[in-house]
């Protein structure tokens, strides 16, 4: 029997965003669930385990800078990339300081991605 892909949760609310990232991301040999929202985000995280979460800072109930923190209580190792629409430094710097593996901005060099997420879940998937 096979070896389970990994999963990776991505929380995005643009449909187009969430479209690509699983196409690359299953393409790439990883299993993707999707949130639309910070609690949606949680929620998944709680009932199946992820490897991985792909998140837009800005989304619609709870942003980025409330999911992580929030993320980080319970699943304080989980690897975590951001995604911003917009090149902002400061953005950047914060998401930084919430002790993330990565920082995209938008549009996503799927190729960037691809690549830093084997890096990141290269352990894991021995």
């Amino acid at each position: 029997m096979p070896d389970e892909p990994l999963t990776i949760l991505i929380a995005e609310d643009e449909k187009a965003s969430v479209f690509l990232y699983t196409e690359v991301l299953i393409e790439a040999g990883y299993r993707t669930v999707t949130a639309e929202n910070g609690y949606q985000a949680l929620g998944m995280l709680e009932d199946e385990p992820v490897a991985l979460l792909v998140t837009d800072i800005k989304m619609p109930d709870m942003d980025a800078f409330e999911l992580i923190p929030r993320v980080r209580e319970q699943f304080p190792h989980l690897p975590i990339i951001v995604v911003s629409a917009f090149k902002n430094k400061e953005e950047e710097i914060n998401a930084m300081n919430l002790n993330i593996s990565g920082f995209f901005t938008k549009p996503v060099d799927m190729d960037e991605l691809k690549k830093k997420i084997a890096e990141i879940l290269a352990p894991v998937a021995g």
